[in-house]
């Protein structure tokens, strides 16, 4: 079958990767390499605050192997960064409040 052909929900599927976790993965990487650009901090720098070589910063930030990297070290990365990671699920299809109740818009 043509690579034109191939559905890529479905070969995602049938080597066993869930396609939504690994666009909320790039969605990260992408926040990671945009948050340490306009802090003004190298991927070495960051990789010295985390642990890891500036080889595995680079990896991380293009997407190489998304479905291997875990949500725990991009969430490491972030807070390194100094950004606040929150999970928020949703479950039985309700809304999502814009915001808290109490919580005022203008605190942001």
């Amino acid at each position: 079958m043509p690579w034109k052909d191939v559905d890529i929900e479905q070969a995602a599927q049938n080597a066993g990767i869930n396609t939504a976790e690994v666009r909320a993965k790039q969605q990260l990487m992408a926040l990671i390499a945009e948050a340490r650009k306009a802090a003004g901090i190298t991927q070495t720098e960051l990789g010295r605050r985390v642990g890891v070589s500036q080889g595995r910063i680079a990896q991380i930030e293009s997407g190489i192997g998304t479905s291997k990297v875990t949500f725990d070290v991009l969430f490491h990365l972030l807070t390194a960064l100094g950004k606040e990671c929150r999970v928020v699920v949703h479950a039985g299809g309700t809304k999502a409040r814009k915001h808290k109740p109490g919580y005022s818009r203008a605190a942001r």
